[in-house]
């Protein structure tokens, strides 16, 4: 199978690990267990571009703003629209990266590090590695968090559960409602 034909078959899996970041953010605080890493933060912040594909061609739709404030999103994943990219903020102890995600290559545009403190003049190679140790700290974090995500795409309970759970929130944003806690997530609306 040649690669575009992989990337056009599982394609579906970076729109869906996009909702999901975006649903744990807002229904339980964006806090994922790494482990022994420790935990990191993550929250959809700054610009979202969300498209769906009708027999009248493709519509895109590109919200900026406040996570909490982009009505306009919700009300595009009511209306079947997919996440395409997405700004996501993430915060590891006292450091915060910034970067745009790509669902389909699941790559990284407009990667921001947390500022490198390292002093140029003594130990110019070292702020090349301290940019990198920062970089792939990030990059390290996220396929953990994605681990999480196929682990639980995989797992009996996101059909039953988790699907339902997204479903109801992406339901309760196209009707200006709050997000709410997990615990009752899986409630009947």
């Amino acid at each position: 199978m040649q690669l575009l034909d992989r990337v056009r078959k599982t394609e579906f899996l970076g729109r869906e690990f996009l909702l999901w970041l975006w649903f744990k953010s807002e229904t339980e605080d964006g806090i994922f267990d790494l482990g022994d890493k420790g935990t990191a933060e993550l929250w959809l912040d700054g610009k979202i571009t969300l498209q769906s594909e009708t027999e009248r061609g493709v519509e895109t739709i590109t919200c900026t703003g406040e996570a909490l404030s982009m009505k306009e999103a919700r009300l595009a994943l009511a209306e079947e629209k997919e996440i395409r990219h997405a700004t996501v903020k993430m915060a590891m102890g006292d450091n915060q990266w910034s970067f745009t995600l790509d669902s389909t290559w699941m790559n990284f545009r407009s990667f921001k590090t947390p500022k490198v403190m390292n002093d140029s003049k003594e130990d110019p190679d070292g702020l090349f590695y301290e940019k990198a140790f920062l970089m792939e700290e990030a990059i390290s974090a996220m396929d953990l968090i994605y681990f999480s995500f196929i682990k639980s795409r995989l797992s009996p309970e996101w059909e039953t559960e988790e699907r339902m759970a997204i479903a109801q929130w992406m339901r309760r944003g196209a009707t200006g409602e709050a997000a709410q806690p997990s615990s009752t997530a899986g409630e009947t609306v």
